[in-house]
Protein backbone atom coordinates (compact mmCIF):
# COMPACT_ATOMS: atom_id res chain seq x y z
CA UNK A 1 0.00 0.00 0.00
CA UNK A 2 2.67 2.34 0.69
CA UNK A 3 4.10 1.64 -2.96
CA UNK A 4 0.87 2.48 -4.22
CA UNK A 5 0.86 5.76 -2.76
CA UNK A 6 4.63 6.70 -3.26
CA UNK A 7 4.03 6.10 -7.04
CA UNK A 8 1.15 8.10 -7.05
CA UNK A 9 2.60 11.01 -4.98
CA UNK A 10 5.55 10.63 -8.08
CA UNK A 11 3.19 10.97 -10.86
CA UNK A 12 1.25 13.90 -9.26
CA UNK A 13 4.33 15.93 -8.90
CA UNK A 14 6.27 14.69 -11.85
CA UNK A 15 2.18 15.90 -14.10
CA UNK A 16 1.76 18.82 -12.20
CA UNK A 17 5.62 20.05 -13.07
CA UNK A 18 4.68 19.30 -16.71
CA UNK A 19 2.43 20.92 -16.29
CA UNK A 20 3.77 24.44 -15.21
CA UNK A 21 6.98 23.92 -17.49
CA UNK A 22 4.51 23.81 -20.55
CA UNK A 23 2.34 26.85 -19.62
CA UNK A 24 5.99 28.14 -19.08
CA UNK A 25 7.29 27.94 -22.15
CA UNK A 26 3.71 28.45 -24.01
CA UNK A 27 4.45 32.13 -22.41
CA UNK A 28 7.63 32.55 -23.42
CA UNK A 29 9.23 32.59 -19.77
CA UNK A 30 12.89 30.91 -19.83
CA UNK A 31 13.62 31.64 -15.93
CA UNK A 32 13.29 29.68 -13.17
CA UNK A 33 10.49 30.38 -11.26
CA UNK A 34 9.77 30.14 -6.96
CA UNK A 35 6.46 27.62 -8.30
CA UNK A 36 9.06 25.52 -10.79
CA UNK A 37 10.63 25.16 -7.74
CA UNK A 38 8.67 24.27 -5.40
CA UNK A 39 7.45 21.93 -7.95
CA UNK A 40 10.78 20.57 -8.64
CA UNK A 41 11.31 19.81 -5.28
CA UNK A 42 7.86 17.93 -4.88
CA UNK A 43 9.24 15.53 -7.47
CA UNK A 44 12.78 15.16 -5.46
CA UNK A 45 10.81 14.71 -2.47
CA UNK A 46 8.59 11.87 -3.97
CA UNK A 47 11.17 10.05 -5.71
CA UNK A 48 13.41 10.01 -2.52
CA UNK A 49 10.95 8.03 -1.20
CA UNK A 50 11.57 4.27 0.18
CA UNK A 51 8.88 3.28 -0.49
CA UNK A 52 9.19 3.90 -4.23
CA UNK A 53 9.86 1.20 -6.34
CA UNK A 54 12.98 1.24 -8.24
CA UNK A 55 11.02 0.82 -11.78
CA UNK A 56 10.10 4.29 -10.92
CA UNK A 57 13.40 5.86 -9.82
CA UNK A 58 15.33 8.13 -12.42
CA UNK A 59 18.45 6.24 -13.75
CA UNK A 60 20.50 8.99 -13.89
CA UNK A 61 20.24 9.41 -10.04
CA UNK A 62 21.89 6.93 -9.37
CA UNK A 63 25.69 7.81 -7.73
CA UNK A 64 28.81 6.09 -7.86
CA UNK A 65 28.49 4.71 -4.63
CA UNK A 66 25.44 2.58 -5.45
CA UNK A 67 26.33 0.85 -8.56
CA UNK A 68 27.29 -2.80 -8.34
CA UNK A 69 30.31 -4.15 -10.49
Amino acid sequence: MRALAAVASLKAADAALALHSTALKAAGITAETPMYRRLNSAVARADANPHLPDRYRDPRDITDDQHTD
